[in-house]
Order: structure tokens, then C-alpha cells, then sequence
């Protein structure tokens, strides 16, 4: 029982957090706070994409959609697993 509690506030934590992404005022001041650093700009490089802020912000916001949908699953399936 505690497991599970522990599990969803977990997840619960995770969502909230990667759903600040969305936030435009929470991005901009991500953004100006690692603009400068080389990691960054990486995934952009590796899938040869134009290093641009707009391009950032859709990336974050991708993989911070991916993360949420991941979190929403868990939480179902923490729910509908009997001890």
C-alpha cells in the first residue's frame, strides 16, 4: 500500500513538473539561464536541426509531452494493479 502511495506521488511530481514546460514565462527563463552551454543545443546537432530558440522550445515541450503520456500510463496502470 505504501509503495503505491509513494509510486503515484512520484508520477504525480513528475507531471506537474515537466507540465511547467508549457509555461512561456517558465521556458524563456530556462532557456536564458542554458542558452550558453554546449548540451544544450546537443539533440538539435545530432538530428541536424537549426539551433534556434523556437527550435529548442518545441524539443522541451516534445519531450516534455512524451514524459506526461509516460507518467499518465504509470499512474493507470499503478491504479489498476491489485496488491
Amino acid at each position: 500500500m505504501y509503495e503505491k502511495l509513494i509510486l503515484l506521488t512520484f508520477c504525480i511530481a513528475i507531471t506537474i513538473i515537466f507540465s511547467l514546460n508549457f509555461n512561456n514565462n517558465w521556458t524563456n527563463k530556462t532557456f536564458e539561464k542554458v542558452k550558453y552551454k554546449k548540451a544544450t543545443w546537443f539533440w538539435l546537432r545530432v538530428f541536424k536541426i537549426k539551433e534556434t530558440k523556437e527550435n529548442y522550445v518545441k524539443m522541451v515541450r516534445r519531450l516534455s509531452l512524451f514524459v506526461i503520456v509516460i507518467m499518465t500510463l504509470s499512474i493507470i496502470l499503478i491504479l489498476t494493479i491489485n496488491p
